[in-house]
């Protein structure tokens, strides 16, 4: 499989790039700073991408490249103020693969998306994430709405924890677990997903176990 990565140099996304390509996958790894991916493999191509520009995104399918999927794990900039960075990438993003008639997408938002923690506990992390959770939202509505193959990833509490491997799912809700994971774990899960095409139209939450 042939996987485009969109934010490769985070932490999420380089453990994907590096879980993908010892999977024996293909990798196309996009970053606005290629010197902060240090990675070397045959599989793996490194392209120089800023997700906010559509021009820069539209290159990355040029000169007949072919991918047979995406992940994204893509993050904002604005902390927990106001913003809408991930809408603005997936602007850019989704309208390329309907070009290209790409369908198969996981994308890595936050649990709390989906306004399924309870408790007050619960309510008061999404009041406090209230705004990268909007802008969460309305990139997964971009995706919906062009009908894209999806999975929509849901992590609590990220950790810089090695990986594991053993982590709790959950499609309703949250799981019974930690409630933290770790980074590396959640690319696990992402590659899972997109070798498994049960997890299409889903929305997993994950957590530590």
């Amino acid at each position: 499989m042939h996987i485009l990565v969109f934010g490769a140099s985070g932490g999420v996304g380089k453990s994907l790039v590096e879980q993908a390509l010892t999977n024996g996958d293909e990798v196309t790894a996009t970053v606005r700073t290629p010197e902060k991916l240090n990675l070397q493999h045959p599989s793996l191509h490194i392209r120089r991408c800023d997700a906010f520009e559509a021009a820069d995104v539209a290159a990355l399918f040029a000169d007949n490249c072919h991918y047979d999927a995406v992940a994204s794990a893509l993050n904002t900039n604005q902390g927990i103020k106001p913003g809408n960075d991930l809408q603005r990438m997936l602007s850019n993003i989704v309208p390329q693969l309907q070009k290209h008639r790409i369908q198969r997408i996981v994308y890595c938002a936050s649990a709390g998306v989906d306004n399924e923690l309870e408790g007050e506990r619960g309510q008061a992390a999404m009041e406090f994430l209230r705004h990268p959770l909007a802008d969460h939202r309305s990139a997964i509505e971009q995706i919906q709405v062009a009908g894209l193959a999806a999975t929509i990833v849901r992590p609590l509490g990220l950790t810089h924890d090695t990986f594991s491997g053993n982590y709790i799912e959950a499609v309703q809700g949250i799981p019974a677990g930690s409630g933290r994971i770790a980074r590396a774990d959640v690319a696990h899960f992402m590659l899972k997903a997109l070798h498994n095409d049960a997890y299409i139209g889903q929305s997993v939450a994950l957590s530590g176990v």
